[in-house]
């Protein structure tokens, strides 16, 4: 177990630099496993979304006590995204490894490629709770989105929060903080639905990577208040151009 003492201080770069930017940290997490630690494709999604389920639990408990959740429509994003989960984690085990690094690799470089066209604001002005005559009408987004999240444990909240955002007039704090609470459920369905398939997680790194997490998870925010917004994007786009661009060279 100690092997893998580095896990931890890598785990807070991680959740620190996930969280100030508002997306899940799997997205990072499952190019480290792969390319660093050298997991198996399947073991290190289970891996990944054990640990994001703690550090979603942690941080959606902090937005129910503010308030920040918007259940109704979280419930229905749910509906549809719990069987796109399970698929995705069926569909994990019939996918050759090195193809789920190019797959990986690509939505990895989709996501740089969204924070570079996406023009989003982060001030709060909006809905506290969104009409659900308008949720039904973009809540399709979830069931794409859930599929990748079960297949590769990546986070849905950066192709949700500016549907939110834009299409459904949500303010940024409960955009997050409904967002929070689907991943934090999104991560304990496609954990479970892995394991009951036979998948399996590393429990050395997930003993190791929960309390990086649950650390970075409260630094993160507190450097989005003090840095400039925009250094930290770019900071962020190029990490993940570079990892997405090393995840599709190794597939080949």
């Amino acid at each position: 177990m100690i092997e893998f003492w580095y896990v931890f201080p890598v785990a807070i770069i991680i959740s620190t630099a996930a969280s100030s930017v508002g997306i899940g940290g799997g997205v990072l997490l499952m190019p480290f496993f792969l390319i660093v630690i050298k997991l198996t494709p399947e073991i290190a999604v289970v891996t990944s979304m054990m640990i994001q389920t703690v550090g979603m639990g942690s941080a959606t408990l902090t937005c129910f006590k503010q308030q920040r959740i918007d259940f109704k429509l979280g419930l229905l994003i749910l509906v549809i995204a719990i069987p796109g989960v399970v698929s995705g984690s069926y569909l994990a085990k019939y996918v050759d490894a090195n193809n789920m690094e190019l797959v990986l690799g690509i939505l990895v470089m989709a996501t740089a490629f969204l924070f570079v066209t996406a023009k989003q604001q982060y001030h709060d002005l909006g809905k506290a709770r969104v009409d659900m005559k308008d949720a039904y009408k973009h809540a399709w987004i979830s069931l794409p989105a859930a599929i990748a999240s079960g297949m590769l444990s990546v986070s849905i909240s950066e192709w949700l929060i500016p549907v939110m955002r834009s299409k459904l007039s949500l303010s940024m704090s409960s955009a997050i903080g409904t967002c929070l609470f689907l991943a934090f459920c999104i991560s304990i369905v496609g954990a479970s639905s892995h394991i009951l398939m036979g998948g399996e997680a590393n429990y050395s790194v997930v003993l190791w990577a929960i309390p990086g997490v649950l650390i970075g998870g409260q630094i993160g925010p507190r450097i989005t208040k003090n840095i400039n917004e925009r250094l930290l994007k770019e900071a962020f786009i190029f990490l993940l151009t570079l990892v997405g661009i090393h995840l599709v060279y190794n597939a080949y």
